[in-house]
């Protein structure tokens, strides 16, 4: 009797470990989509056939990340700035701070699509929900088209 228990202590010992190791994916490359938003002042919002949102993620270590945030609008000018990361324990959610405001609640849905929901408070407080899609990945520094 006694070697059960422990074989089946054992048995749930590998389990439990296969399930809390999720594999950490790669999220380097340069992503590209849509957005919906809402500003204080302005109203409602969705981006136009003229107007995209450019992440890219240029740096990944283990569930750590940076890049930056590029803002193509109508107008043609062009608003970024840099952010850090972290990828939660599930390998699916996303935790994005950016440097001058704001911060992203995010969710992989595959390798290469993922959705982040911005956040902004304050003053001038904001929301926004953007699909994005990867367009290039990056290959040991070097950009490959997928």
């Amino acid at each position: 009797m006694k070697p059960i228990w422990c074989f089946a202590l054992l048995a749930m010992v590998f389990l439990a470990t296969g399930i809390c190791a999720a594999e950490v994916p790669d999220l380097l490359g340069i992503w590209t989509g849509s957005w919906n938003a809402y500003d204080e002042g302005m109203g409602y919002s969705n981006s136009t056939e003229n107007e995209s949102l450019i992440l890219t993620v240029a740096e990944q270590e283990d569930r750590i990340f940076a890049g930056n945030i590029t803002y193509n609008l109508d107008n043609e000018t062009e608003a970024g700035e840099s952010f850090v990361g972290a990828i939660g324990l599930d390998g699916k959610t996303l935790y994005i701070a950016e440097f001058d405001k704001g911060y992203s609640l995010g969710t992989i849905i595959s390798k290469d699509e993922i959705e982040l929901i911005y956040l902004a408070d304050g003053e001038n407080a904001s929301v926004a929900i953007d699909r994005l899609y990867r367009i290039r990945t990056y290959a040991v520094g070097v950009i490959d088209n997928e």
